[in-house]
């Protein structure tokens, strides 16, 4: 059960590439002439998300193939960046400007509907199968995890017109390179829109079987392709891939407590494969040529390292930075958090 504002929530858009990004929109300090400062909020809007949800597995055959059911439900409050709150506390040369985020364009070219601009109730069904192989589960060194599930939100549990479903299929592999010390692990993540309209606000959720951190959304940020602006890669349907590998090099006792510090290297990398549909009629030709670039997506890449301080073996604090291949999706990105990414 969970209540989680976001007063400055990363909204980029639709289809990665399809939708421009240019940082002196939101960097004061660029000076770009060609893109000048508008707000550090341009891209953003206020997000509110309530969510209650139950997550159920069980044995279906032999010791690693589980059944996966489960349902969610979602309350959206979706709304313009409140400059005038966020300002309160700010000296005069810091305050946000009162100017349209790309949230805002967005409602007014018609490309959010006004019966989805404001959020709204989602709720969805979820039936899967997962195949779990895994020796050790915060930090495998051999087996496989991979999962399929289908979450399905019918039109009467859902707000306006939007009932939908969405299918994602998701594999995770370990190698042992060195017994005890060295591993590599990758994760490659397949999700699509199989049926009717979803409303842009669920959009960037990244479904799995059960929720292993606060949220599960991208693609870009902590839990996706660290480096990548939050939210910079949203369709209906995305491909994504995770590549690590892992290094234990200090182990010691601190008294009865076991520690152990770790490296990883990483390359994420994640593309839109089937765009939302947008229509651009309503969009000025200005607009159109700054802010939207009519081209199928490309991968989107990211890599960089992490630190691992292990307790016990189960109890993981990690910290990533990771640095974005282009400048189109940012620059680069710190993370801490608690586990390895999968």
């Amino acid at each position: 059960l969970t209540y989680i504002t976001d007063p400055l929530m990363s909204f980029h858009g639709f289809n990665g590439d399809e939708s421009n990004f240019h940082m002196g929109f939101i960097d004061r300090e660029l000076n770009d002439a060609q893109f000048p400062y508008r707000s550090r909020a341009f891209y953003a809007h206020d997000r509110k998300m309530f969510r209650t949800k139950l997550d159920l597995q069980g044995a279906l055959s032999g010791e690693h193939l589980r059944w996966v059911s489960g349902f969610e439900v979602y309350n959206f409050q979706i709304g313009s960046v409140d400059e005038a709150r966020l300002n309160e506390d700010l000296d005069a040369d810091e305050q946000l400007p009162v100017v349209p985020g790309l949230y805002d364009l967005y409602k007014q070219w018609g490309l959010i509907n006004p019966d989805e601009a404001n959020g709204g109730w989602v709720t969805y069904l979820k039936a899967g199968v997962s195949y779990d192989s895994r020796d050790n589960e915060p930090n495998p060194m051999s087996g496989i995890w991979s999962e399929a599930v289908l979450v399905v939100a019918p039109g009467f549990l859902v707000t306006g017109d939007y009932g939908h479903a969405k299918i994602s299929i998701t594999h995770r592999q370990y190698f042992t390179i060195i017994e005890d010390d060295l591993s590599f692990a990758y994760r490659l993540v397949y999700q699509q829109t199989v049926a009717g309209n979803a409303p842009f606000y669920v959009q960037p959720m990244v479904v799995t079987s059960f929720l292993r951190s606060i949220n599960s959304e991208g693609l870009g940020g902590s839990r996706t392709l660290r480096g990548i602006r939050r939210n910079r890669v949203v369709g209906d349907g995305f491909a994504m891939g995770n590549f690590e590998l892992r290094w234990k090099f200090a182990r010691f006792n601190i008294g009865a407590t076991n520690v152990y510090l770790g490296l990883n290297g990483f390359f994420d990398a994640g593309m839109v494969t089937d765009p939302i549909e947008m229509d651009l009629s309503r969009v000025p030709v200005a607009d159109k040529n700054l802010h939207f670039n009519l081209t199928e997506d490309r991968i989107h890449m990211a890599a960089g390292a992490g630190l691992r301080i292990a307790i016990n073996e189960n109890f993981i604090v990690g910290l990533d930075l990771g640095q974005a291949f282009d400048e189109r999706d940012g620059g680069r990105g710190m993370y801490i958090g608690l586990n390895y990414l999968f």
